[in-house]
């Protein structure tokens, strides 16, 4: 287990000894959470292909209300509860985050039962502010797993989709989307994207 992933502020995270996981860069955390600043306070996060949790535990220091991340990866999954549950005051919000070990492609099919897959909230009540999607760089989950995001009941009218990929990929336009803005860090390329529908 590798313990050099660092949060912002410079809390150490687990994170699985092999090359298969992509954590987010912390240049890129920064960036993120810089953007989107104090509206992440109180605000309801999906982290897609969380992998580590690292999203997830920065989105829960910035103030997030409810935090919901889905990793397929057993060992993953684990490790991104571990590293939620070392964080400040956590004791007090346990039934605040869930890490659902469960397929992204599956867990957000517009019909998919996502209540079964949560011990601690009603997933059919909870909207969401923010929705992470950080899949393999080297897979193109991304146009697939947004026309599902954007034909599910779990979107608010204002939420954020922030897509993370490699710059060699462009998020092609749609009816159901509008892309808001896009960053480039190094090789990583951050696009934005809003509800053109009201859900």
């Amino acid at each position: 287990m590798k313990t050099n992933l660092r949060l912002i502020g410079g809390k150490r995270l687990q994170s699985p000894n092999n090359i298969y996981t992509r954590p987010t860069t912390l240049r890129v955390r920064e960036a993120i959470f810089n953007i989107l600043n104090n509206r992440v306070e109180n605000s309801n996060w999906l982290d897609l292909f969380s992998g580590t949790g690292a999203i997830s535990c920065e989105a829960y220091n910035h103030g997030a209300r409810k935090i919901i991340a889905i990793e397929k990866n057993k060992n993953n999954s684990k490790i991104c509860l571990n590293n939620l549950l070392s964080l400040q005051d956590i004791d007090n919000r346990k039934n605040d985050i869930d890490v659902i070990c469960k397929d992204v492609l599956n867990w957000t099919k517009p019909n998919h039962e996502r209540n079964l897959s949560s011990k601690i909230m009603d997933l059919n009540k909870l909207k969401f502010d923010f929705v992470y999607l950080d899949p393999p760089y080297d897979v193109n989950f991304h146009e697939l797993v947004l026309n599902q995001i954007f034909n599910c009941n779990f979107l608010k009218k204002d939420s954020i989709i922030i897509c993370e990929h490699s710059q060699n990929l462009y998020i092609k336009k749609s009816t159901l989307w509008e892309t808001i803005d896009v960053r480039d860090y190094g090789q990583s390329r951050l696009t934005f994207l809003i509800n053109v529908q009201n859900p």
